[in-house]
């Protein structure tokens, strides 16, 4: 398997970052932060998979106290 194969999905893509920086962020995205989000969500997927991983590891760190 490609990594970040799932990711070739924009409407899936868009609702896993949704859900990560809604959850990190504890409030909804407001409407052009949503589109934006799902702007993204449309580039090639290894570019979002990636922004999606460092999204997910800063989330961690902050969530441990790190920063």
């Amino acid at each position: 398997m490609i990594k970040y194969e799932e990711l070739k999905d924009e409407g899936y893509t868009f609702q896993r970052f949704k859900a990560l920086l809604e959850e990190q962020l504890g409030r909804d995205l407001t409407k052009i932060e949503a589109w934006k989000i799902r702007w993204l969500s449309g580039w090639e997927h290894e570019t979002v998979g990636v922004i999606f991983d460092l999204i997910h590891e800063v989330a961690g760190k902050k969530n441990e106290g790190g920063l």
